[in-house]
Parts: structure tokens; C-alpha cells; sequence
């Protein structure tokens, strides 16, 4: 009853922790004086709580390995390593986003994912972090994201409507999917579906007079923001 009881909690209550944060974090950024060890902390809580959000909703989808997981997560916050240079006045202009942030480092990835087998699941899940980081990057205003270099050179800035418009849709998406059971089936990737490791199908959801035998299935690494 416990474990029952448990999982018609951790159904909803994850995504809409992890919206709350995301815009938390943001508001909390935008508020604060920039620096890097005072805004930096912030910035990243609100990229590594939106790309969660977001791969809550995508691993209802796909079933894929947990390093593919793992891999967005991680690469969601730390391609922000790339400004480093900046900061310290080695490369580029520190008025502006360095190249690295562009949909041209996701296709890279993207592309060696495709040339090869090996680390397809780890490489696909980097560019899956990185697309889910540029979409929040473009929101923060100036001086925004050089999208599509090298084949433009302008940024690209939205407004903040399009960050909280996008939280909420992704928290939305989760909380009526999972509720509806949707989908019936997800697609393999990365692997056959038996392969050891492989994440269960949807053992989040709802508790329901059918889960007394299958309550203490183990989550896949979403377990505890799911």
C-alpha cells in the first residue's frame, strides 16, 4: 500500500518540481547582478531542471539505454565549459555566445552518433542535452544564440514567454501523457529491447488496482524527479 501510495505521488509531484525549479532558478538569475559564482549556479539549475523536464516527456517515447539519459543531462549544463576562454579573455568576443553554442556542435554529434555504433546512445544523448540548453539560451535575452552558424551569423533572441511557455507545456505533456498512458508502446533505440540494463517500459504512472504485483519495479534514472 505504501509503495502504491508512494508512486501516485512521485507521478506528478517530479515534473512539477522541476518546472517550479526551472523557473525559480531562472527568475533568480534574471534578478541577480551578473557574475560568474553568483548567477553561474543558478543558470545551471534552471538548464539541468528544464533539460529533465524534457527528457521526462521524450522517455515516454523512446526506450533507450540510461547512458543515453545520463549523457543529455550532463551535456545540458556542461557546454557552458565553452565560455571559459571567453572569460578569460584567450578566444573570441566575450560580447557574444562563443560559435560552440549552435545547432552546428548538436549535428556534430548527431553525425558521429550515425558514422558510428560504439557510443551511439552516449553521442545522440549529447546533442539531445545540448538542443534542450540552446532553447532555454535564446530566452535570456542579450546577447542570445548564433543559432545556425556558420550559415548565419546572427543571434537569435526570444522572450521570456517562450521559456515559461515551453516549462509548462513540457510539465503538461508529462503530467496528461503519463495519466493517459500514452504511448501504448515506445520505440527502441540504441539497443534491442531485452538488452540487460534496458529502462522499464512505464513503471511511473498512476497507481491502479493493477500495480499490487508490479509496485516495486525499480525507475530508471528518472526515479526521483519522475
Amino acid at each position: 500500500m505504501r509503495s502504491a501510495v508512494l508512486r501516485s505521488v512521485q507521478w506528478w509531484a517530479g515534473p512539477l518540481l522541476l518546472a517550479g525549479a526551472a523557473l525559480a532558478c531562472d527568475a533568480a538569475e534574471r534578478r541577480i547582478a551578473f557574475a560568474v559564482w553568483t548567477t553561474g549556479p543558478v543558470d545551471e539549475a534552471a538548464h539541468l531542471a528544464m533539460a529533465a523536464l524534457g527528457l521526462l516527456v521524450l522517455i515516454r517515447f523512446i526506450d533507450a539505454p540510461r547512458r543515453f539519459y545520463v549523457a543529455a543531462l550532463i551535456a545540458s549544463v556542461a557546454i557552458d565549459l565553452d565560455h571559459i576562454p571567453l572569460y578569460l579573455r584567450l578566444l573570441g568576443d566575450s560580447a557574444q555566445r562563443p560559435i560552440t553554442h549552435s545547432l552546428s556542435t548538436a549535428a556534430v554529434f548527431v553525425a558521429a552518433a550515425a558514422a558510428g555504433r560504439r557510443h551511439r546512445a552516449v553521442l545522440a544523448g549529447v546533442a539531445t542535452g545540448l538542443v534542450l540548453h540552446f532553447a532555454r539560451d535564446i530566452a535570456e535575452g542579450y546577447p542570445g544564440v548564433r543559432v545556425f552558424w556558420p550559415l548565419q551569423d546572427t543571434s537569435w533572441m526570444v522572450s521570456y514567454r517562450w521559456f515559461l511557455g515551453l516549462i509548462v507545456v513540457l510539465m503538461v505533456a508529462r503530467l496528461v501523457l503519463v495519466r493517459a498512458g500514452l504511448p501504448h508502446t515506445r520505440i527502441p533505440v540504441f539497443r534491442t529491447p531485452s538488452q540487460p540494463g534496458s529502462v522499464p517500459r512505464f513503471p511511473d504512472g498512476p497507481a491502479t488496482s493493477g500495480d499490487h504485483g508490479t509496485g516495486d519495479v525499480a525507475h530508471p534514472s528518472f526515479q526521483r524527479c519522475s
